[in-house]
């Protein structure tokens, strides 16, 4: 099997430590002792120290998988005010009550203005069922115009009330939006997109940036393509794609923590050995076959189609969309997703053109994938 030699460099500087050892030591927990197997990181200039591998909270998240995040020593915890209209922030408030002292909790607000950031706030911390949040982020800024001068002035004044002690961003287009990130001056945290199918060549200088701004880096859909289609219980538990995309994340220095998302607490206890098994050419030969196997299928959200569709469509939305379905198993967060786009968009039908203006540098098969987009989620 052969590797390309950025890859090939990457994986021989890995194999000399354990994933996170030789970037982390172990660290008391902010709040109290390190369990057994807790690696943790710094979160940028907040200073927070974070389990390389985080909580993804999601959608609808299992009580005893938070619980059990919390009594393994996961102490950085991800949702926000959107996910379910609310009812991901209501089940995680219900389950970390009495531990919100032993976790580091972030949340998100898709809001623009003022008034609206500041009521998602209210309604977070009172789903949360706490008096703060440790990062509040502005939610989905894949443009700079996103960013808004109000929403940020908004996030500023809740730092002051105390109500957030941090600010931050998420985005999936880190590379339109982090100039702008760091001309703000004004965010903690930044959480993107960062996994081995998209590719630290195609991140690590946005990452880099962020860096060395002193921001804190939090890298999300760490696992979704590896992790392929849903297959039952007993077989899902056997695959260790997720396992090794972990690992390979956390090779890099710069990403501070992960939030994958468990559906189960074996799941979850299958992604806590990421930080403390060494990432192998079993896993690297794993991760490459995994790799070539969605090649045709999986954006890796280099964004090189951004605007070059001559009927509009957002071609990364729709395959991220997508993606949510065919490779994270959930048609309701993709179809909720995709009918967020306007009514004009979701009227399009790519396979009305005879060919497609849109030739993927990576081998996406972009037509047949928003076929299937619009045939499935429409």
């Amino acid at each position: 099997m052969e590797f390309d030699s950025s890859r090939r460099k990457f994986l021989q500087a890995g194999l000399v430590l354990p994933a996170a050892g030789f970037i982390a030591t172990h660290h008391p927990d902010v709040f109290g002792q390190a369990p057994s197997g807790v690696v943790y990181r710094t979160l940028g200039k907040t200073g927070l120290k974070v389990s390389g591998v985080g909580c993804g909270i999601g959608l609808i998240p299992d009580p005893a998988v938070l619980v059990r995040a919390v009594d393994l020593g996961v102490n950085y915890f991800d949702t926000a005010r959107m996910y379910e209209k609310g009812k991901s922030e209501e089940i995680a408030g219900a389950a970390l009550k009495g531990r919100r002292n032993r976790i580091v909790l972030a949340s998100k607000t898709d809001a623009l203005t003022k008034a609206d950031v500041f009521k998602d706030m209210d309604d977070s911390l009172k789903a949360l069922q706490t008096d703060h949040l440790d990062v509040w982020h502005l939610h989905s800024r894949d443009t700079p115009d996103m960013i808004t001068d109000e929403a940020v002035e908004a996030c500023e004044m809740l730092k002051k009330q105390g109500k957030t002690r941090f600010i931050g961003v998420s985005a999936h287009d880190i590379y339109a939006v982090v100039d702008k990130i760091i001309q703000v001056g004004k965010f903690d945290v930044v959480q993107t997109t960062y996994s081995y199918p998209i590719g630290s060549h195609l991140r690590n200088a946005s990452v880099k940036k962020l860096h060395d701004a002193g921001i804190g880096v939090v890298a999300m859909k760490v696992i979704i393509a590896v992790a392929g289609f849903i297959p039952p219980k007993e077989l899902r538990l056997k695959n260790e794609g997720p396992l090794a995309a972990i690992k390979w994340v956390l090779m890099n220095p710069m990403i501070s923590t992960t939030v994958p998302f468990a559906k189960n607490t074996a799941e979850l206890e299958m992604n806590f050995r990421a930080m403390t098994e060494p990432y192998t050419t079993q896993d690297e030969k794993m991760l490459y076959t995994r790799n070539e196997e969605i090649r045709p299928d999986y954006c890796r959200m280099c964004y090189e189609c951004k605007g070059k569709c001559p009927k509009g469509v957002p071609v990364t939305d729709e395959l991220r969309y997508l993606a949510y379905s065919d490779f994270g198993g959930d048609l309701r967060q993709a179809r909720r997703n995709f009918m967020h786009l306007p009514k004009e968009i979701r009227a399009v039908r790519c396979s009305d053109c005879s060919a497609c203006v849109i030739q993927c540098p990576n081998g996406v098969e972009v037509q047949n994938r928003l076929i299937r987009a619009q045939e499935l989620l429409a």
